[in-house]
């Protein structure tokens, strides 16, 4: 299980990066810690949190992608020291994390190029820009560059599992793929992901988001994720993706709340159901039923709508996001609690027990 540690680091990570918040919420001073709290929180999600699920994600699925053997095999466990390295350099959390991302990005590329495969080459482009906006210390970018990669990997996995768990050959018997449609669609999202970072209030960028709204909701819609409802670890990747159209509509009412349906959801669900979903598949229970994954679902999910709608009320916007720090906290807790022996490096038992 070569995710072993990254989706460890992950889920440790993710709950001071989120929990901090608790103490501000309440009232009490952390200043002498953490400086700016929001800021710090933003930061260690998008260049912590989410690559180091990501390179753990890549770790595994680059090789099959590729058709070859993993590219750098001795330099990958390097990515670990050097994520630990930067988390403890804190207040400049998001340069401290460029040479982790670095290394990542070429990484993925040695293994692209390698195996002559463009159609990873996205992929590695990427990882190559987030390491960019790792350096620059630029937030909002590094927020468009990981939606980049959720609309391109989850265009791959929702579709991939659908078709698995429904017994289909391919995702080719599930929905008729469309090469055009999907250049349009991944180009309404990078202009109105480009009006957002230029100009969020401007006419021309609503118009795109709500354009690519459609779009997105279109290509989710053709993946057929109503066919999975009967199993929460493969709905759970379709009702994270849900979150991308979502985020680009709600543009026009509520920015605040896009952005937390990008990070809450697209980030946050689609990480916890692609990273117990590969758990699962590499201990051999990947479509095993199990009540604790399927609250750790409906945590994160219910994180998500407080979260969004904390951007969306008045009085009592502090209850509401403590209600969804501790909605994502017990999401972490059951994660670690279903995972966690296996991810410290335990070997899945022989029984027929599913995981969870």
């Amino acid at each position: 299980m070569p995710f072993r540690p990254f989706f460890l680091l992950a889920a440790l990570d993710a709950l001071p990066a989120v929990g901090l918040w608790v103490p501000v919420l309440l009232g009490w001073d952390v200043s002498g810690v953490i400086p700016d709290v929001p800021g710090w929180h933003a930061r260690a999600l998008l260049f912590g949190t989410v690559p180091v699920m990501m390179a753990g994600f890549l770790r595994t699925a680059l090789p099959r992608w590729t058709g070859r053997p993993l590219a750098g095999a001795r330099v990958w466990p390097l990515l670990v020291p050097l994520w630990l390295a930067g988390r403890a350099l804190s207040p400049w959390i998001a340069v401290a994390h460029a040479p982790f991302l670095a290394l990542l990005a070429v990484l993925a590329a040695v293994q692209v190029v390698a195996a002559r495969d463009r159609r990873n080459a996205v992929v590695a482009v990427l990882a190559g820009a987030l390491a960019g906006t790792a350096l620059c210390n630029a937030v909002p970018a590094a927020l468009a560059v990981l939606l980049g990669l959720v609309m391109v990997l989850g265009g791959r996995i929702a579709p991939s599992l659908t078709a698995t768990h429904l017994g289909l050959p391919g995702k080719a018997m599930l929905f008729a793929g469309r090469p055009l449609f999907e250049r349009a669609a991944a180009l309404a999202a990078a202009c109105a992901l480009a009006g957002w970072l230029t100009a969020p209030a401007s006419g021309a960028t609503i118009t795109a988001s709500l354009l690519a709204a459609l779009m997105q909701t279109a290509r989710l819609l053709q993946w057929r994720g109503w066919r999975t409802l009967d199993r929460p670890s493969v709905f759970a990747v379709h009702a994270a993706y849900a979150c991308v159209p979502l985020g680009f509509a709600a543009l026009a009412v509520s920015p605040g709340a896009a952005v937390h349906l990008w990070t809450v959801g697209a980030l946050g669900l689609m990480g916890f159901a692609v990273m117990s979903s590969m758990i699962r598949k590499h201990a051999g229970n990947a479509f095993a039923r199990s009540a604790a994954v399927t609250a750790c679902y409906a945590l994160t999910g219910l994180a998500v709508a407080l979260r969004a709608g904390a951007e969306m009320v008045g009085e009592g916007r502090a209850v509401w996001l403590l209600a969804a720090v501790c909605a994502w906290t017990g999401a972490v807790v059951l994660f670690l609690a279903i995972f966690g022996r296996i991810l410290a490096g335990a070997p899945p038992g022989k029984e027929k027990k599913p995981i969870g």
